[in-house]
Parts: structure tokens; C-alpha cells; sequence
């Protein structure tokens, strides 16, 4: 071999040996019988050995001693082509190794060389991805929580009680989507403010939100209105015809109100629109296809109508796809000061006015039952807005039958014991009183507006008497 073929061969083999041993990847070469011809040193941090103690040695003897697992080397052999695997090393790695055959003119195996890369840092990593992904979704709610809190005009919503902030982060899912819902409630604990929420949050809500009382319009009407007519339809029809409230949404929300009053003739009418995206006018022969989305809303027992035979079962299900149970207003207590404020300062706004509730008339208020729930308790604030002689609303201002009410109502005497001091008395009183807004309101912010004080006043008094907060 002349020296210059010799230096090139020399230089080839330097930069080879180079790639090699730099590689990242494993690189372990063995012959057509598994006996390992070289191991670069990624393989000696693979297994914890170096290349000398295992060049020279069979794969199958090095399986046995738990280098790694499963071997590679009899499925390659036997398919003489290539094939990947998960494996598992003697220092607990995990690693994808691929097993690549090289042959001679007769199809027999010269040797195999066999690539692997470590995954365990691949799979860390993205366990520490997921983690920071969930954690991610967590501070997003945190974040949106706190944006309801500090801008409640915004949502139009008062959801502080653990169902009502529930129900808020299912609208946030369900607005996302173009599913039927099914809002249920007593009458006046806002079905109607969760549908518009739905609708204002979704992807629709550049297009229209129609809501219709189902229970207002005449049965005679309902068809038409709901429908629309044809021209000449029935006596004294618009001669032009008319569009329907499902035409009127098209691309849009129907809010249906008061479903269970919908006539039961009309129901499966209804259900076809619902299943079909097409409804057919009074008086018409042509379908015309819809893109609404339907919500519906009652402060009946389907379920018990449908046994009763005066609601249809397929619709009731059609419509139940997704349902939501508003809970009264009685059980929400966390609300119902942030609702009174909240209704408060609309009306102060309304009527130019800056009347506020004392502290007993508060606690009086919150200890009601609200039969009506939040439309009550909304009518009320005005009413008391509109009727006080001054700013001060007291308890004198309550309606009687408030007033007398004792359901739910909390008693926050001081009892005195033994003969003590006035001031003695009154640090007591000033206790149980921080003790108690602690209780319902757990913000020295909210505390200082209810007791009359400022907000840092409030905040010395609970780092004196509250000890755990």
C-alpha cells in the first residue's frame, strides 16, 4: 500500500473511531453469531461497564447477567431485518434500541449494529412537562377566579358558594361546545343569567340570543312563532309569511324558557328540529335548515312529567344531553352578601343615591330563607333603595315578614359571666364580632365594610384574635 493510501486510510479510520466514540447515541456492534465486536462509551454509561469487560462476550450471556432486557439479538437474527425495541439496562435506564443486520452476498449475517438511545431523560422531561401543564390549568382558574371576583359586571354572575363556582367552571367547558343543555331550578335562582352566560362565552356569541317564555305566548301561537308560516296559512297570517324564533337564531342561541309548558302536541315537532337541524313553517312543504343552538330551561320535574305522560321521553333526553341544577339561593349563603352589593350598588346607580345596609339588617338578610331566591332578594335591594328616608337601611327598614323570620338565623350574643369591666366587655364584644366576619367572610376587606372600620384596622384586629388564619 503506497503511504499516501496508507495516511488517507490512517485519517479515515481517526475521524471513524472520532464519530464514534463522540456519538451520543449508543453504538454496539456484534458479529452473525451475538458475540459484541466494539461498544463506543454512550454504551459504557448504558450499562456501567467499560467496553473491555464486554467486548468479546455473547449478547445472550450478557442478557442472562441483566445488562439488558429483552435482547434484540435472536429477533434480528432470525428476521434478518431490522427491529427496534424498548429496553431496559443493569443501571436503570430505559432505552430504544434498533437492531440493523448487515448481510453477505449468500444473505447470511456478517454482523449487526445495534443504535440506542436513552429515553429516561426524554421521559422525564416530559413528566416535568405534564406537571407544569397542570399546574398551568391551575393558575388559569386561580387567574379567572380572581378576575370574577374583582370584575363582577363582567360576568353579570355572583358565584363565590363551592356549587355556584362549579357550575361557572362547567359554563367555561360547555360554551366550548355546541351540545343541548338543560338548566334546571327553582323559579328566580338565575337559569336565565347561566343561558346567557353559556351563550355570551361560546363561539356564537356575535349572533343572536333569542329567549322565549314558553309559557307566555298562547298555545294557539306557539307553532307560529317558534316555526314561522307561509303565506295565506291561516286567517289573518302576515300575506308575506313570516320567519320563526328558529330562524331568527339561525347560527345563534334559542333560549326555550319554561319548557315544561310547551304543549305536547308540539314536542315532537320540536324534537325533529332539535335531531334534524331543519324545521318546516306553518303551512309549508319545504324544509329549511337551521344552525341553532338549543338551551332550555324550567323550574319543573320533567322526569316525574314524563312518567305522567304530559312531557315526551325522547325529547326530555334530547334536551338533557347536558344538565345543570342551579340550587336555591337559601343553600348558597357565601353569595348572598356579594349579591345584596352587588344589587346595591345598581340601584344606588339607578336612582343617584348611596344607601347601604347596617350590619343587623345584614345578618338579618343573609339569615333568610329567600323563598323568591336571588329575583327576590334583586327586588328587594331596590325596593329598600327607594324607600329608605336615609342612606342607612336598618333592620326598622326589613319587610315584617323578614323581620319575624327565624329560619336559619344565627344568635351572636355576648354572655358576661362575672362582673368585669366595661373595657373588659367590650374587647369581648370586639372578639366575638371579628371572630364571626372571620367565619362568613375570611377578608379584611369585606370585615372592615360590614363592622364600620377601615381595612387595616380590620386586619390588626384578625392577627390579634384570629390564631390559625
Amino acid at each position: 500500500m503506497k503511504i499516501c493510501e496508507l495516511t488517507h486510510y490512517k485519517n479515515l479510520n481517526h475521524e471513524l473511531e472520532t464519530i464514534i466514540n463522540t456519538c451520543f447515541d449508543e453504538i454496539f456492534v456484534t458479529d452473525g453469531i451475538g458475540t459484541v465486536l466494539r461498544v463506543n462509551p454512550a454504551g459504557e454509561a448504558f450499562y456501567g461497564m467499560k467496553a473491555a469487560e464486554i467486548v468479546g462476550k455473547n449478547t445472550e450471556e450478557l442478557a442472562r447477567k441483566g445488562l439488558f432486557s429483552p435482547s434484540l439479538f435472536p429477533i434480528v437474527k432470525e428476521r434478518k431485518e431490522r427491529v427496534s425495541m424498548i429496553q431496559r439496562t443493569r443501571t436503570g435506564r430505559t432505552i430504544h434500541c434498533i437492531g440493523n443486520p448487515s448481510l453477505d452476498p449468500e444473505g447470511n449475517i456478517e454482523f449487526i449494529i445495534f443504535t440506542s438511545r436513552d429515553l429516561t431523560e426524554i421521559r422525564q422531561l416530559r413528566n416535568k412537562i405534564e406537571r407544569t401543564e397542570h399546574l398551568l390549568e391551575s393558575f388559569q382558574e386561580e387567574l379567572e377566579e380572581l378576575r370574577r371576583f374583582q370584575n363582577k359586571e363582567e360576568e353579570e354572575f355572583i358565584s363565590f358558594s363551592p356549587d355556584m363556582r362549579k357550575i361557572v367552571k362547567m359554563v367555561d367547558k360547555i360554551a366550548k361546545v355546541d351540545s343541548t343543555v338543560l338548566v334546571t331550578g327553582k323559579s328566580g335562582v338565575g337559569k336565565g343569567v347561566i343561558v346567557s352566560l353559556i351563550h355570551k362565552k361560546s363561539k356564537r356569541r356575535k349572533q343572536s340570543f333569542i329567549h322565549v317564555n314558553c309559557g307566555a305566548i298562547p298555545e294557539p301561537l306557539i307553532e307560529s312563532e317558534l316555526f314561522g308560516y307561509e303565506p295565506g296559512a291561516f286567517t289573518g297570517a302576515n300575506k308575506e309569511g313570516k320567519k320563526g324564533l328558529f330562524e331568527e337564531a339561525d347560527g345563534g342561541t334559542l333560549f326555550l324558557d319554561e319548557i315544561g309548558e310547551m304543549p305536547l302536541n308540539l314536542q315532537v315537532k320540536l324534537l325533529k328540529a332539535i335531531q334534524e337541524h331543519e324545521i318546516q313553517r306553518v303551512g309549508g312543504t319545504r324544509p329549511i335548515q337551521v344552525d341553532t343552538r338549543i338551551i332550555a330551561a324550567t323550574n319543573k320535574d320533567l322526569e316525574k312529567m314524563v312518567e305522567e305522560g304530559t312531557f315526551r321521553e325522547d325529547l326530555f333526553y334530547r334536551l338533557n344531553v347536558i344538565p345543570i341544577y342551579i340550587p336555591p339561593l337559601k343553600t348558597r349563603k357565601e353569595d348572598i352578601s356579594y349579591l345584596m352589593d352587588y344589587f346595591l350598588e345598581i340601584s344606588n346607580k339607578k336612582y343617584g343615591t348611596s344607601a347601604y345596609l347596617t350590619l343587623e339588617a345584614e345578618n338579618k338578610l343573609i339569615n333568610y330563607s329567600w323563598p323568591g331566591n336571588v329575583r327576590e332578594l334583586e327586588n328587594l335591594m331596590e325596593r329598600l333603595v327607594v324607600i329608605a328616608d336615609k342612606d342607612e337601611i336598618q333592620l326598622t327598614d326589613l319587610p315584617h315578614k323578614i323581620v319575624n323570620s327565624s329560619i336559619g338565623q344565627q344568635q351572636y350574643a355576648v354572655q358576661i359571666n362575672e362582673i368585669c369591666s366595661l373595657k373588659q366587655a367590650q374587647e369581648e364584644l370586639e372578639e366575638q364580632l371579628i371572630i364571626n366576619a372571620y367565619k362568613k367572610y375570611h377578608s379584611s376587606y369585606k370585615i372592615g365594610k360590614v363592622l364600620g372600620i377601615n381595612q387595616s384596622t380590620a386586619y390588626r384586629k384578625i392577627q390579634k384574635y384570629i390564631k390559625d388564619q
